[in-house]
């Protein structure tokens, strides 16, 4: 065989993997936005919970089905032969979900809520597609988990940036500048559509178990690409936590860069990592829960090859592909909705076993390869090259960069360590809030106007409940650590229905003597707790501060008795003492009586506007939230009207002490 002089001039100056790192940074950068958007659709979907949760599971099995619908036009808008995507594919795709982006972020309301169902499930059908396009050739495996894994720790990188309050529920100009990045970044792989080009070489397969990528981008939006989850879970702050595991996929990253080839001892002992890994996660606490994480993050790529290589190619056709874009959409979905929906409609297991099933069928998937004797096309010479020289390790330096960045907003004001002793007076401004996981009546996260509503109401004491730090439906967002820094307020969080949803006290002082009082589960559906803690005044007197959430339901009274007597046992009045939170009960009502007669005096009864309303927050229908005292004196208490940051108001007391 003869070769052409432009042919060899061509072979001397090409890099040793031309056009692969090209290719790896338009799926991280497809994956960062789908995790994104996937968070995203937590709030959203939390919008039609209030048509029941029939309503809500159908919504979302929809929604993330109709990636096969994406897959499928996709395909057959650009001519794809036999259902195999083009990088034009692909390149069409990623410029129709920037635009989708970018006309969300200036959305909001319902406009919001419908377009971006429409983002996510193209966002799924886009992954779906870049996934086989990276994946079908030789070499293709490792390339595309190298994108899966980076793309997951990009991801992590900008919520430790962002203090996990994603950019598009924020309408400043910061919001629109990273907006414009997540949107725009895959586009910057352009090439891809040039089929002339290293980068552009097509693909010639897709992957049998192409579906299983659908259940590890939900493993990783709950747990694996979760900075606030790990945080809450193991205790470390979140910037640590959010930088140990750009850390660990970055590790993951530098195994695939090398050219070793696994035997399968290796392929089966990452297997059973990354099932140990995620039970270690959702079971443990502390530096355990740490472990689990960072052993998912590295082991996942070992698992992620085996489950993109194939013994033999799936059969071809645009409706065959299609289905398994269906199947990767609906593998984000299902895990996560069984997971949350328990919340409301308990399962007859722990919930914690849906993440953990999820990771053995991937971890299952992941133990095929190869067929002895195959071996990958001799021209994909960059699979020889040693790690340090190949220009994909470049690519590891964004999410490590972005997580440095972001360390220190994410790390400080929440430890107690930089705030005086005692309050600045003797009389004390008390908010109780029940803060609905964030997520607004309209589907948004509000977390600027929750914070701008405490700030107008000055207080000394923040008592809340509902408070997330890393649920999905809330949009992933670490409330405690966010507010703790935005509103330079000590902080402290007590779990209840898990780590991740509870009762927090913000104040500008020092808490000492903090505990936290499981209550009776009763009737169900949830757990609920109490949170307490001693606040000084100027005057050295001790207030004892106690933020509490009983169950809900109208039927549920003989529980929230129970939990109220656990909590008066737990909590005996000794001294000045304030008592705030949601009771799921109204003036009158037995739960209210029972504070009453032992003694405890509301706010707004004395202080304020006793037919002031707090639930709904729009149109506010029933009084459910309180502020109680016992040996302490209110001069004023007032429910702040016209806040739809939550489906609660909240309410103010200042409080003078004897």
């Amino acid at each position: 065989m003869t070769h052409s002089t432009d042919d060899r001039a061509t072979a001397t100056t090409r890099p040793p993997d031309d056009g692969n790192p090209t290719r790896v940074w338009l799926l991280a950068a497809l994956v960062a936005a789908t995790l994104e958007l996937v968070r995203a659709s937590g709030p959203l979907l939390d919008h039609a919970f209030a048509s029941g949760v029939v309503t809500a599971g159908v919504t979302s099995l929809v929604t993330y089905a109709a990636a096969g619908v994406v897959v499928a036009v996709l395909l057959l808008a650009t001519r794809a032969q036999a259902g195999v995507p083009s990088g034009r594919t692909v390149v069409v795709g990623a410029a129709v979900l920037a635009a989708l982006r970018l006309v969300l972020q200036a959305l909001d309301g319902d406009a919001r809520y419908w377009l971006g169902l429409v983002a996510v499930a193209w966002a799924c059908g886009v992954l779906a597609l870049t996934v086989t396009f990276v994946a079908g050739r030789a070499a293709g495996p490792r390339q595309a988990a190298l994108g899966l894994l980076l793309g997951s720790g990009l991801s992590v990188g900008l919520q430790v940036l962002l203090g996990t309050w994603d950019a598009v529920w924020r309408s400043s100009w910061a919001g629109w500048a990273v907006a414009l990045v997540v949107a725009l970044a895959p586009l910057a792989a352009f090439r891809v559509a040039r089929p002339g080009t290293g980068a552009g070489e097509p693909a010639t397969s897709r992957p049998r178990r192409l579906w299983a990528v659908g259940l590890f981008v939900g493993l990783a939006v709950m747990v694996g690409a979760n900075p606030a989850f790990l945080a809450a879970q193991s205790g470390v702050a979140l910037g640590w936590a959010g930088l140990a595991i750009v850390l660990a996929t970055g590790v993951g990253g530098w195994l695939l860069l090398r050219p070793d080839r696994w035997p399968g001892v290796v392929r089966v002992g990452a297997a059973g990592l990354l099932v140990g890994g995620v039970a270690a996660a959702v079971y443990a606490t502390g530096w355990v829960a740490l472990v689990g994480v960072v052993a998912l993050d590295v082991t996942a790529a070992v698992v992620l090859v085996g489950m993109l290589s194939v013994r033999r190619p799936a059969p071809r056709g645009t409706w065959r592909t299609a289905g398994a874009g269906a199947l990767v959409g609906l593998g984000v979905i299902v895990p996560v909705l069984a997971y949350m929906v328990d919340y409301d409609v308990p399962l007859p297991v722990d919930n914690a076993v849906v993440p953990v099933l999820a990771a053995l069928v991937v971890a299952l998937s992941g133990l095929h390869h190869r067929a002895p004797g195959e071996e990958p096309d001799a021209s994909a010479t960059d699979e020889r090259q040693p790690a340090r020289v190949r220009s994909a390790r470049l690519l590891l330096v964004p999410a490590a960069a972005l997580a440095l960045v972001g360390l220190a907003p994410s790390t400080t004001s929440t430890d107690g360590t930089d705030v005086p002793d005692r309050t600045t007076d003797d009389a004390l401004v008390v908010l109780g809030w029940n803060l609905h996981y964030g997520v607004s009546p309209l589907g948004g996260v509000e977390l600027e106007t929750i914070a701008t509503t405490i700030e107008a109401a000055d207080p000394d004491v923040v008592l809340l409940q509902e408070v997330e730090r890393g649920w999905v439906l809330g949009g992933g967002t670490d409330m405690a650590t966010w507010l703790a820094h935005r509103l330079d307020m000590t902080v402290e969080f007590a779990p209840a229905a898990d780590r991740q949803f509870g009762n927090a006290i913000l104040s500008r002082s020092a808490l000492t003597d903090v505990a936290v009082h499981p209550l009776p589960y009763g009737a169900g559906p949830q757990d609920r707790s109490a949170l307490s803690a001693t606040v000084t005044t100027a005057a050295g007197t001790p207030v004892r501060v106690t933020s509490v959430h009983l169950q809900h339901r109208e039927e549920n009274t003989p529980t929230r008795l129970d939990q109220l007597a656990a909590l008066a046992e737990a909590e005996p009045v000794t001294g000045p003492s304030v008592l705030a939170g949601d009771l799921n009960a109204e003036p009158g009502w037995p739960e209210i009586t029972l504070l009453e007669d032992a003694g405890w005096v509301s706010a707004v009864d004395v202080a304020g506007d006793p037919d002031a309303l707090t639930s709904p927050s729009v149109v506010p229908t029933q009084r459910i939230d309180w502020v109680f005292g016992q040996q302490v004196t209110f001069t004023h208490a007032e429910v702040v009207s016209g806040v739809t940051a939550s489906d609660h108001l909240p309410v103010v007391a200042h409080v003078a002490l004897p």
